[in-house]
């Protein structure tokens, strides 16, 4: 009895390999590894740098628009400069109240500096007929103030690049890089979140205002993108949106940009035909800044009143809350991405193809 039950064991070994073979094959698997995670970290996430120096934010306003400084103050703090402490400079022809600058300061995460503008700057100047003033003579005070004057400001005595901020202008992105830091990096002069055409009511006279410059000073603007502005000698219209630009002071504070304002400024388009410190800036970026001196910057979330900048590539919209297709670079009559087509034009020869 005892040999057939060895006999028995000896036989079972093979169907009990069988068995443990198959129990393997059937086992449950260990569940797969999660797939590596790969995200964009949050704006609190990102390092702190200190501020390039000569820099700042630069509001030129009034007092009863505390609350719509306040919004595109959150807006800028909260997307950009807790890390980075960017100064602030207020400007005003009328002085700041004590509530305004308490409430301004509690947001600030940086100096804040208040100073009054000179008067003889925010006025028209003596050849004005003021019964010829085309709108608010106040708002076209500001205009000019903002076309040139602005930056010979005690206050920005010591800076180099400026980033104009609109009251109620809303920023929709987190702002990864340092627009400051990239402008300086690149040597850009100029930089923009939205170009359009703007209409031929808001620009009359400009152009030929244009070319009776570089008519007197053609040497002016051998170094130009007028491509932008003149396609086949006719006048294109583009126009930065200037309620947000970055500047660097020295293309504002040069030669050839103070000589192109004070002959407009002598036109008195500004006070008669609404031209607009857009206008002023468009032509003086044309004439005497190369392409790869201006730049769009195209992943700013930005927005002002209707017209906006949104980036759409999905990196980007994980720090967004915009809509990539309601972005103005999208309107047939956008310019945003031509600049960077735009070509140097021999001026005697557009004077010629003009006359």
């Amino acid at each position: 009895m005892a040999y057939v039950t060895r006999r028995a064991v000896r036989l079972s070994v093979p169907a009990l390999m069988l068995t443990l073979f198959l129990f393997w094959l059937t086992r449950p698997q260990a569940p797969a590894p999660p797939p590596a995670i790969h995200y964009t970290p949050t704006l609190s996430q990102l390092p702190t740098r200190a501020p390039l120096p000569h820099s700042c934010f630069l509001f030129v306003t009034r007092t009863m628009s505390l609350t719509k400084v306040r919004r595109t103050m959150f807006d800028i703090e909260q997307r950009f400069n807790r890390r980075h402490r960017y100064p602030y400079v207020f400007l005003s022809e009328h002085p700041f109240s004590d509530e305004f600058q308490t409430n301004v300061r509690a947001l600030a995460s940086a100096p804040v500096r208040f100073a009054l503008i000179d008067q003889e700057d925010w006025q028209a100047p003596a050849w004005i007929n003021h019964d010829r003033v085309r709108g608010d003579a106040g708002f076209r005070n500001m205009v000019r103030y903002w076309a040139a004057p602005f930056a010979g400001h005690p206050q920005l005595a010591g800076m180099r690049r400026v980033w104009r901020l609109e009251p109620g202008a809303h920023y929709t992105c987190d702002i990864a890089e340092d627009p400051f830091r990239q402008m300086s990096a690149h040597q850009w002069l100029y930089a923009f979140a939205v170009s359009l055409e703007t209409l031929p009511t808001a620009t009359r006279g400009l152009w030929p205002a244009a070319l009776a410059f570089l008519a007197q000073h053609p040497s002016a603007a051998q170094n130009n993108s007028l491509s932008w502005l003149a396609s086949q000698a006719r006048f294109t219209g583009c126009q930065f949106l200037t309620n947000f630009e970055l500047v660097d002071l020295a293309f504002i504070r040069s030669q050839p940009y103070q000589m192109l304002f004070d002959f407009l400024d002598r036109q008195a388009g500004i006070y008669y035909d609404g031209w607009s410190d857009a206008a002023v800036r468009a032509l003086a970026a044309a004439m005497f800044l190369a392409p790869a001196q201006v730049k769009w910057l195209h992943a700013l979330g930005y927005q002002h009143d209707a017209l906006s900048n949104c980036p759409a590539d999905a990196e980007s919209q994980k720090r967004c809350h915009c809509d990539p297709a309601k972005s103005s670079h999208l309107l047939p009559m956008s310019c945003s991405a031509r600049f960077a087509n735009a070509t140097s034009l021999d001026v005697h020869a557009l004077l010629l193809k003009s006359t």
